[in-house]
């Protein structure tokens, strides 16, 4: 019988190395797609965040109906009360002309919510503003600002600023629009729907002041 012998030979060192060196780089390659994919999936929230952001701007950009609303309403102000009681208002004109509000400043108060209703709807107004001041030391003063729907007649918003009273209108000016303009806005839209116009009326409209 004859007993064949196999004989195995140790791999060559070049075959050693070269293995090794294909081995190295199917490993950087796994680990460089493994870098990449991590990348992706940290990287795609902040691009999500930002077009949420993008999105956000772009609709506080856009006008809305309440911007329409605002920006075609008419609005009367009204005499204000107290002792030298014009500058304050002239400075509340103010607010709403540079916002292109149209503004009638030659009404004069009403007695009770059903004649500002009438009134409002005769003269296709949205809303009145009225206000008042009042000295609580020789330099100080209190200003009240009131929001009132031209739809209801009623009341819908005020503002009150306290301080020296020289500087008291220009802190009305840049202060009243944040306070009140989500109010002036409903109330506006609620001017903007079709409303009863009584033909009858009597308005008690004064004369330009």
């Amino acid at each position: 019988m004859l007993l064949l012998r196999a004989e195995v030979r140790p791999p060559s060192p070049a075959t050693t190395v070269h293995s090794t060196t294909r081995g190295s780089l199917l490993a950087l390659v796994a680990l460089a797609a493994l870098i990449g994919s991590a990348s992706l999936a940290e990287a795609s929230p902040k691009r999500t965040k930002g077009s949420t952001k993008a999105s956000k701007a772009s609709a506080k950009a856009s006008p809305g109906p309440s911007n329409a609303a605002v920006s075609g309403a008419k609005v009367a102000i009204l005499p204000f009360e107290g002792d030298d009681a014009e500058p304050l208002r002239k400075h509340v004109i103010k607010i709403f002309v540079e916002r292109g509000i149209t503004v009638n400043s030659t009404l004069k108060a009403q007695d009770n919510p059903t004649q500002y209703r009438d009134m409002g709807a005769a003269l296709d107004l949205a809303v009145y503003i009225h206000g008042k001041i009042k000295d609580t030391s020789p330099e100080h003063a209190v200003a009240t600002v009131t929001i009132r729907s031209a739809v209801t007649g009623r009341p819908v918003a005020s503002a009150t600023f306290n301080g020296f009273r020289r500087g008291l209108p220009f802190d009305v000016e840049e202060k009243l629009w944040e306070k009140v303009h989500t109010a002036f806005a409903r109330a506006c839209m609620d001017a903007s729907k079709p409303r009863h116009h009584n033909e009858f009326t009597h308005i008690e409209a004064g004369t330009p002041l």
